[in-house]
């Protein structure tokens, strides 16, 4: 914090602490050195005070205007919540492609072929409810493959491969995929952010 917005906060901070000492010594109610108490005010009653004026009802012509203002404002922001949706799904798609030349639409067909659906939760894929390792849902964001590899592209194709060569005690099964393919399934597998 500067010092000069530091300066300008102490007369606030002394207020404040003059206030906390007044109400933990019961001074609150005594007035402070050098005012006078005022009067006390009367109640205000708004009915008195509108006494006289006439104030229109609301218009069902305003009601509707403002429901469909408020619709087109939802519609909008479903609109460009939508649209950043579409740009995220395609810079994670090309993003995929870059680090392992593969094809993410191709390594999602190869994860039913291999069986990756029976123990994963894999998004994207129909019937992947698998409880027995994790799910895959965010996997690139990840900083570990199977608790022990860093999360590269060539970690991850390797594990895809032959997930015992990185950790021999790994429940994860060699399914016989091919080099080629694993590329494939973990181009699938950056896509899910």
């Amino acid at each position: 914090m500067s010092l000069q917005r530091s300066r300008a906060l102490v007369p606030v901070a002394a207020v404040m602490i003059l206030r906390l000492a007044g109400i933990v010594l019961g001074l609150r109610g005594q007035t402070p050195l050098g005012r006078t108490r005022t009067a006390p005010r009367e109640k205000f009653d708004p009915q008195a005070h509108l006494a006289g004026i006439r104030l229109p009802a609301p218009s069902r012509f305003r009601r509707r205007s403002v429901f469909i203002s408020l619709a087109l404002v939802l519609l909008i922001g479903a609109g460009v919540y939508a649209g950043y949706q579409i740009k995220f799904a395609r810079e994670a798609r090309s993003r995929a492609i870059a680090l392992t030349t593969g094809d993410p639409d191709f390594g999602r067909e190869l994860t039913q072929r291999y069986g990756c659906a029976g123990c994963h939760t894999i998004p994207g894929v129909p019937g992947a409810q698998g409880k027995v390792g994790p799910t895959l849902q965010g996997f690139a964001a990840r900083v570990y493959i199977g608790g022990v590899a860093v999360n590269s592209p060539d970690n991850l194709i390797q594990w895809i491969e032959n997930p015992r060569s990185i950790d021999p005690k790994t429940a994860m099964p060699i399914t016989g995929i091919s080099r080629a393919e694993a590329r494939h399934v973990a181009a699938y597998l950056y896509t899910l952010r």
